[in-house]
């Protein structure tokens, strides 16, 4: 049975500090935080027992309670600092999964039952969710719900390195096989059968939101594989073992022969890259081998795990004439025949050059048209996108009344500094990460 606490987040504010303009010492402190398993699980122990994540909380306390101050950062990168319980949780309900909580910063201590102790690493934050009896993520893994894990997945072992495993047999025993300190860091993406539907999942915040979903319908399942099939309009399904079928909606009744002999598969899948459109897109050329397939049709979802479009088998290769570039390096989709957990398989490529992609980042730069007006770029991608170049850049001259050319110019700020974001206290560290929090529609200086 677990144990609990009331868990108090508290955090030091700081304030903004003008200077003036002959002042050009600003003082910097960046809090580093680091991305923790251990927390992501605390965090859905939280959102579980304060009817966060769509359940009635449990009767019970936390096992242990933060000492404050205490560092979170999201996962673009922004630290933030919680002043008190209640704020944590606001922060908790406002998670979603463009913008989660994934990191904190170590050391930390917590009170247990009256000592206090240090958290220096992931691996005593694991050790101290153990002695809680808290649902690790590897527990989570050994007995999933309402879903079949889609194989080959990639896990990253205690030594670094990405190993690749195959099937839900290979899977339980590497979960089976103890390594001191260690939990399973799964390579996301990942695709899970949920009942007849193939699930992108893009990061163990989804993981979680999508254990949770299966604790609403009470379904529960071990990973003793067991394979059934049952029919649907799609073709034949198999499920790990019964439990997996019946949480799906099947009964006994529903239950046919699998042959094992005959289950799809793709194989051979190839991505071509095509020449780019005025609008920053590219023609992208799918291919691929399949064989005992049961639709005539296949989705393809990108990834961000949103569906492309859906195709014909018999037209393959068929081209994207206006896939979406995105600003990473690399990209990747899925193919999903949408039958049984081999009729998936996912491939990579690298970007190529189209054109102009631009982060929303406000970072300004200033250009002289021919007519002798000064034009202001939110950044200077922007401002290369039009043509223009770093030798065209000039001063925008100090506007009065402008927070973004008085900053530096008038006046500078003592570092790190707090802003109020979207609910959150984000700590700030220099000007450029400043000016994204200023909007001059909503105000005169950042909130």
């Amino acid at each position: 049975m677990k144990k609990i606490k009331i868990l108090l987040l508290l955090v030091t504010l700081l304030s903004v500090t003008f200077y003036s303009c002959t002042d050009n010492n600003p003082i910097e402190n960046e809090v580093v935080a680091t991305k923790s398993i251990a927390l992501r699980t605390t965090l859905n122990e939280l959102k579980i027992n304060n009817n966060i994540a769509g359940k009635n909380a449990a009767d019970q306390a936390f096992c242990f309670g933060f000492i404050y101050p205490i560092n979170l950062s999201y996962n673009n990168g922004t630290v933030i600092s919680v002043s008190s319980f209640n704020g944590l949780l606001e922060l908790l309900v406002n998670e979603n999964p463009n913008l989660y909580i994934e990191g904190i910063e170590f050391p930390f201590q917590v009170q247990q039952e009256g000592a206090i102790t240090t958290i220096n690493n992931e691996d005593e934050f694991y050790t101290l969710l153990e002695g809680c009896n808290f649902d690790t993520i590897d527990d989570d893994l050994a007995t999933t719900f309402c879903f079949d894990i889609i194989f080959p997945i990639t896990v990253t072992n205690e030594n670094n390195e990405n190993v690749e495993i195959t099937s839900i047999e290979a899977f339980l025993t590497y979960l089976e096989t103890p390594v001191s300190g260690n939990q399973t860091q799964i390579v996301f993406p990942i695709s899970v059968l949920f009942g007849s539907q193939t699930v992108i999942i893009n990061d163990l915040y989804e993981f979680y939101e999508m254990l949770n979903n299966c604790d609403d319908n009470d379904c529960v399942c071990t990973q003793e594989y067991a394979p059934v099939c049952v029919n649907t309009p799609a073709g034949t399904i198999e499920f790990g073992n019964f439990c997996y079928a019946q949480c799906a909606g099947f009964t006994q009744n529903d239950l046919v022969a699998c042959n094992t002999s005959t289950d799809c598969a793709i194989s051979n899948l190839s991505v071509t890259v095509g020449n780019c459109n005025p609008d920053y897109t590219y023609a992208l050329t799918i291919d691929f081998n399949y064989i005992n397939q049961e639709s005539n049709e296949f989705r393809v979802y990108n990834s961000a795990g949103t569906i492309v479009g859906t195709y014909l088998l018999a037209n393959l290769p068929i081209t994207i004439p206006n896939y979406v570039q995105y600003t990473n390096a690399t990209d990747f989709l899925v193919v999903d025949l949408g039958v049984n957990n081999n009729c998936s398989a996912t491939q990579q490529w690298t970007l190529p050059n189209c054109g102009c992609v631009c982060e929303e980042i406000f970072n300004p730069v200033c250009v002289s048209n021919p007519a002798g007006g000064i034009i202001q770029y939110s950044n200077a991608c922007f401002a290369e996108c039009d043509g223009y170049t770093q030798n065209d850049f000039v001063n925008c001259g100090i506007v009065p009344m402008d927070f973004s050319t008085l900053l530096g110019a008038c006046f500078t700020i003592q570092y790190p500094v707090t802003v109020q974001s979207a609910g959150a206290i984000v700590t700030v560290n220099s000007n450029s990460q400043l000016l994204q929090y200023y909007n001059p529609a909503q105000g005169s200086v950042p909130p």
